[in-house]
């Protein structure tokens, strides 16, 4: 087995094979001396897995090395004999020990401190064996310089050639003498190893007749120093010949931290030989001063007692040790010179007193630098200089080539934007662009907005920038979507339109993978469903709007670029100036507040919010501004945009609305669906009846079930919205009280069916239906005048009546005139325990509600003329709950929303 001792010569992967190999011995071992008297130590499970991880060829062949079959290793009846004195491999090895984080440190963000300089030289790596081995046997390999001081066991070599040809290893005794075969002996103890060798060969050329020999150095006996003062393990030690102090300075472990790196004295017979600075060694590499040890050598290290804190932006930044003399700027080289993005003029020092108390001192120039002497204690700090430029022009936004430029006297925005094609990216809005500009000495910011369009054409005149100026360029898209469809179009080729289509269902694949792999597949649902078109019917019943949300915007869509500007813009505001934010309403293309430029206008107002719709009258544009007098008036001007000389100048806060023409009607169409013959959406006139409509659509199908018609309105569905978000926080609201947590317990309703009801209630979408009477309609005997996104849904014949609520299984049965409530309820498995007997009501296939008649003695059996498609809710018992008629009006809504939902399930 070979010596510890030499795993130290190996790589640091070699050590981590080595280790493997200690690993899987240890185990081996183990594995064979299980009996009670064993002292060999158990493998901890750390290093039975550590043995599983090694490939099966490596476990054979270090099995086969030790003799030991690694069957052995799974069978438990073989066992060999091992000597109790055998020591554990490991015992020797410097295992690192397992640190275990808490929560709190394995998220707890690391604050790296500074650290004195130089220190690092004496520890090991963590992850890796002590390396002092290998560098105190390193000098053992060196040539040994023609001065080296010969020493009592040192051995030479003597050739002899000549007459006769042999070599001869002569030992110095402990007389200093060296003996050779047929000489007299010699004294070289105290000489140097070439005066020894010209001393050698005179004595044999003198003394031996034709002969002549060759000296070489033989063996080198260690030599016994002391290292002591401030190292981590001071003592005695025997160092190979030809030590260093630094060789002596590992022996002893290092220095400790209070330890001086740059007085370290070399003693010999009570006299300093010399002094050695590791800085010099750390830094330039200088190693003058490491003299060779010889026995009985003293090595001292003194406490330090200058030190000085550098932070900041250095290239080193650490604690330093300085010795007297040394100025600001030896500190300066030492730790690699300032950064280029140091502040040279901002330096500061703190410094300790006499009496303890701590100031600042700060250092503006070079000559300061160089005179300002450092005293123990002191912190400098170089902080970092300002990251703004001063004499910059930033383009931001939708233009080719965005960033920094320079800026020079006399520069335009003509001088960077020469071409809308080239300058400009294909997205951007030409007719709006911003210059933020910032005082240096308020801090606050103007606006300036001009057309880029208008700019090139000549048509505007050129704006003159200044520094720090920052060129706002908008997209002409608010939404990310409508950008990526326009950005497709310049695709000129049939392959680079397939090859969009193939990347966009990669991605597509991509995420789908994503939500599999983190087993949240509900989510990719949801995240699918998202996006696809909502072309339910459900959907175009409720009238729903697509609203973008915050990621998908347009990455320079204005809601994005302005968001932080117009931030600090109102933050500005103050009783004396107000905020310079104006907002546009109306037939404009992006309604929204907008930062108000200098020389602010209607006309710029317009531009802002992407200008006008095909809808807006041009005719009258009203202005509404409050009063500055404090006064609370609100004044209401009028303009008409035909007319260039009538404009408004305009002030912060003012409101710009834009009217839509008279009369006018932009894509004003109601929807048929279901069972009519020529389903679809048709353009309506003002004024035009559902009639009219179904005539155009050539009236319902053969197969169409007209009384279970369902007819939606927008207006309607926000109210219903309302209605269900006021019934939910009203139930809340009771639920907290304790009158109601009283009447829960007296009714013995859990709290689980109270939370499912409040769930079932935000999670509810209105649908806005209008109960109408669909024969009387088509019979004309009704008249409904149809509104915008108004949907009507004509589903087929039915020919079931269904029973929900509290029973025992909710059912729908075809439908049988001879059956009563009671019958339709017994096939539904009857009531439950809970169920409200006298608060069942019947859901007409129309939407309409109706009670059964049980107010006279013949009416018990509640026979109310049930007709195909009608839905029987049997409503939980709530009457004995503190009049709580909310959970009724609850459960209504939503058994009644869930009858027409479960209409359109069959489209």
């Amino acid at each position: 087995m070979p010596r510890l001792s030499s795993i130290f010569l190996f790589s640091g992967r070699d050590v981590v094979k080595f280790l493997k190999l200690l690993l899987v011995t240890l185990l081996l071992v183990t594995v064979q001396s299980v009996s009670a008297n064993s002292q060999m130590p158990t493998p901890t499970p750390e290093q039975i897995e550590q043995f599983k991880k090694l490939p099966r060829a490596q476990q054979e062949a270090i099995a086969q090395q030790y003799g030991i079959s690694i069957d052995e290793l799974t069978s438990q009846g073989t066992q060999q004999k091992q000597s109790k004195n055998e020591q554990n491999p490991f015992e020797s090895l410097p295992m690192k020990p397992k640190e275990e984080e808490d929560e709190e440190d394995k998220y707890k963000p690391e604050i790296e401190e500074l650290k004195p300089f130089g220190y690092e030289l004496f520890a090991p790596p963590e992850d890796q064996f002590d390396t002092r081995q290998p560098l105190l046997m390193a000098n053992q390999n060196v040539p040994v310089p023609d001065d080296y001081s010969l020493n009592i066991g040192d051995s030479l070599v003597v050739t002899f050639y000549g007459k006769e040809n042999f070599s001869q290893e002569v030992v110095i005794d402990r007389d200093g003498r060296l003996a050779l075969p047929g000489l007299s002996p010699v004294q070289v103890v105290g000489l140097t190893f070439n005066e020894a060798k010209k001393l050698l060969k005179n004595k044999i050329e003198r003394e031996v007749i034709g002969g002549e020999a060759f000296v070489s150095i033989g063996e080198l006996e260690d030599i016994r120093v002391m290292v002591l003062g401030e190292v981590k393990k001071p003592g005695a030690f025997s160092l190979p010949a030809m030590s260093t102090i630094f060789n002596g300075l590992i022996a002893a472990e290092g220095i400790t931290e209070i330890g001086s790196l740059r007085h370290i004295s070399l003693k010999r017979k009570g006299k300093t030989v010399t002094e050695l600075d590791l800085y010099d060694l750390l830094l330039s590499g200088d190693s003058s001063d490491d003299y060779t040890l010889k026995s009985g050598d003293v090595i001292f290290v003194p406490a330090s007692n200058k030190r000085v804190t550098l932070r900041g932006e250095v290239h080193r930044p650490a604690i330093y040790e300085l010795s007297e003399g040394e100025s600001f700027q030896d500190l300066m080289r030492m730790s690699g010179g300032l950064k280029a993005d140091a502040a040279k003029n901002k330096l500061t020092i703190k410094r300790y007193g006499n009496n303890g108390e701590r100031r600042v001192i700060s250092v503006v120039n070079a000559q300061q630098r160089a005179q300002t002497e450092l005293q123990n204690g002191d912190e400098v700090r170089v902080p970092q200089a300002s990251q703004s430029l001063s004499n910059s022009i930033t383009l931001i936004g939708a233009v080719t080539h965005p960033g920094h430029y320079q800026w020079q006297k006399g520069a335009h925005v003509g001088d960077f934007i020469q071409s809308l094609n080239n300058d400009l990216l294909p997205i951007a809005d030409r007719e709006y662009a911003l210059i933020v500009r910032e005082s240096q000495l308020s801090g606050r910011i103007s606006i300036l907005q001009f057309s880029p369009l208008a700019l090139l054409a000549g048509e505007q005149q050129d704006v003159a920038l200044q520094p720090r100026d920052k060129v706002l360029f908008f997209s002409r898209y608010e939404s990310r979507e409508d950008e990526i469809d326009a950005l497709e179009q310049l695709a000129y080729t049939k392959e680079q339109i397939i090859e969009n289509e193939r990347l966009a269902l990669w991605d597509k694949y991509q995420s789908r993978q994503f939500f599999e792999f983190i087993d949240e597949k509900s989510d990719y649902l949801s995240f699918e469903k998202e996006e696809k078109e909502t072309l339910s019917v459900r959907d175009l019943l409720k009238g729903k709007a697509h609203e973008l949300e915050d990621g998908e915007y347009s990455v320079f869509s204005r809601k994005r670029m302005l968001g932080p500007l117009l931030s600090q813009l109102n933050r500005q505001g103050s009783p004396r100036n107000g905020a310079p934010l104006i907002n546009v309403n109306g037939e404009v293309r992006y309604p929204g507040v907008y930062p108000m430029p200098e020389q602010a206008s209607v006309e710029k107002a317009i531009a802002a919010a992407g200008g006008l719709k095909e809808s807006a009258f041009v005719g009258k544009v009203e202005v509404t501004r409050a009063d500055n007098d404090n006064s609370g008036n609100i004044k209401h001007l009028s303009l008409s945009l035909a007319d260039d000389k009538n404009s408004i100048a305009l002030q912060s806060k003012d409101t710009v609305t834009v009217f839509s023409k008279p009369n006018w009607q932009e894509n004003v169409t109601v929807r048929l669906l279901g069972e009519v013959k020529f389903p679809g959406a048709y353009a309506i006139r003002p004024g035009e009846t559902l009639a009219e409509v179904l005539e155009r659509a050539g009236g319902l199908t053969q197969y169409a079930f007209a009384q279970g018609a369902i007819f939606t309105r927008e207006y309607l569905r926000e109210q219903e919205q309302d209605m269900l978000q006021k019934l939910a926080e009203d139930l809340r609201r009771d639920l907290a009280s304790s009158s109601f947590q009283n009447s829960i317990s007296s009714a013995k309703l859990t709290y689980d069916d109270m939370d499912n009801l409040l769930k079932d209630l935000s999670m509810t979408d209105a649908l806005g239906r209008m109960v109408i009477d669909m024969d009387q309609v088509v019979a004309g005997g009704e008249n409904i005048e149809l509104r915008n996104a108004d949907t009507l849904f004509i589903p087929k014949r039915m020919e079931t009546v269904t029973v929900i609520g509290e029973v025992h299984v909710s059912t729908s049965t075809m439908f049988n005139a001879g059956f009563s409530i009671d019958d339709y309820i017994r096939n539904s498995g009857g009531l439950k325990q809970k169920a409200d007997e006298d608060g069942i009501y019947i859901i007409r296939a129309n939407g309409s509600v109706q009670k059964p008649d049980t107010g006279s003695w013949f009416a018990s059996n509640r026979d109310t003329g049930i007709k195909p498609g009608d839905t029987i809710v049997v409503p939980l018992d709530y009457e004995h709950m503190d009049n709580l008629t909310l959970w009724s009006k609850a459960t209504q809504i939503v058994y009644q929303m869930g009858v027409a939902v479960a209409a359109l399930s069959s489209l």
